[in-house]
């Protein structure tokens, strides 16, 4: 099987850039494992024509039904490899069907894989009451009692940008014995500090209602944001190709077209250099789908 573009992930930028291309009538494949932060997020206030939300698994369906409508292929699988043969074509391996896809070009729109701590009822409240995101979603503990859980620095750092909107701050900080002055420093924030595991989220319909800690208390709050470190940039396909990367594993791209710095591939979404917003992932999708069609064109 051999397409114009196959586009690796089929998240917000993903379903964008088939839908862009298919229009452009591009033989398009995406394949997506149906993992990705899009897919964890219960819903998106934040977007034009959304006022009262819309979760990041109904775009991605809505995405994938209006670029199948042009003609896009849409493949349920993991990619383990990529590589270019001798005829300048590049050639995908699944892993499920066992697969060789090739592509004139590449678009990797994998995203980023977060480090959700395990608490129970963590995943039901995501992108409703429990955030990553002050960019995002601040707004929504405007008046909220907020809960930050995390490690110390990073939760020191989220409560700072996060009292912009809300002074009802407390900390849930969770660190190794490496990091003292890190805990220290929390301990003399301006900010209530608990240093009990936070063990579940009680919720109704994804709303939080109080914490339980390890030692059986509750702690009552409306808004909870997560300060963890160790998101990765899903990138690692990049590897076999000298692609110019930043220090977190992020492929840099060209800022007009979102080529990368090898010819024929190009990184859109969160594995690009990017600013984490579903809103620009989708003018990212777009705006790579035009330039790969010029690409193309001049190819033909």
């Amino acid at each position: 099987m051999t397409f114009d573009t196959v586009i690796i992930g089929g998240g917000i930028a993903g379903w964008q850039a088939a839908i862009q291309l298919s229009r452009s009538l591009r033989k398009v494949a995406v394949i997506d494992d149906g993992g990705g932060r899009s897919s964890a997020a219960k819903r998106y206030r934040n977007l034009l024509g959304f006022p009262a939300g819309i979760s990041g698994d109904e775009l991605r369906q809505a995405g994938r039904t209006h670029a199948m409508r042009y003609g896009a292929e849409y493949f349920e699988d993991e990619v383990v490899s990529l590589v270019q043969d001798a005829d300048q074509l590049f050639r995908v391996e699944t892993r499920r069907t066992r697969s060789t896809i090739r592509g004139r070009t590449i678009v990797l729109a994998t995203g980023i894989a977060d480090p959700f701590p395990d608490i129970d009822g963590l995943h039901e409240c995501l992108g409703i009451s429990a955030f990553i995101c002050p960019d995002c979603d601040g707004y929504e503990t405007v008046g909220k009692q907020t809960g930050v859980i995390g490690r110390a620095r990073q939760a020191v750092q989220m409560a700072n940008a996060l009292s912009y909107y809300t002074d009802k701050l407390q900390l849930f900080i969770s660190s190794t014995e490496e990091e003292t002055a890190d805990v220290d420093s929390a301990k003399n924030s301006s900010y209530p500090c608990c240093f009990e595991p936070v063990v579940s989220l009680e919720h109704q319909a994804g709303e939080v209602r109080c914490l339980h800690l390890a030692t059986g208390e509750q702690v009552e709050l409306s808004r909870v944001f997560l300060a963890f470190p160790g998101a990765r940039a899903q990138s690692h396909l990049l590897r076999a190709f000298p692609v110019e990367m930043n220090e977190k594993g992020h492929a840099i791209v060209n800022p007009r077209t979102k080529e990368t710095s090898y010819p024929g591939i190009w990184a859109i979404g969160d594995v690009a250099a990017h600013s984490q917003q579903v809103a620009i992932a989708m003018g990212d999708g777009s705006q790579a789908a035009i330039w790969i069609h010029k690409r193309l064109l001049q190819q033909d």
